[in-house]
């Protein structure tokens, strides 16, 4: 399963997961899920509240469609305000490399 995340205003990206659930290609494939954070954007003058939202693409429909309209229902999500990605972080299988230098 793919999962992206962005950050933003929460009512832009709630305005953008039902964006999501509502797309003909998207609905069926993808999951949104929008958090409140208390990281944001400290020099905005708006007073939304700051969240996150995370999309998962179900395993093996990753297709360009998928990423298309995710990515045009992002761009409109950005005229609308700011909304920034956050970079995966690495998984922490629990593994400790012993290696020194």
């Amino acid at each position: 399963m793919e999962i992206l995340t962005y950050r933003g205003e929460k009512a832009n990206l709630q305005v953008l997961a039902e964006e999501i659930a509502d797309h003909p290609a998207l609905k069926g494939h993808c999951v949104a899920q929008v958090q409140i954070t208390e990281t944001g954007e400290q020099e905005s003058l708006r007073y939304g509240g700051w969240a996150e939202i995370t999309i998962a693409i179900a395993s093996g429909v990753a297709t360009n469609a998928i990423y298309d309209g995710l990515r045009y229902l992002v761009d409109r999500a950005r005229d609308r305000g700011v909304v920034t990605e956050v970079e995966p972080q690495p998984k922490d299988d629990g593994h400790i490399d012993a290696s020194t230098d």
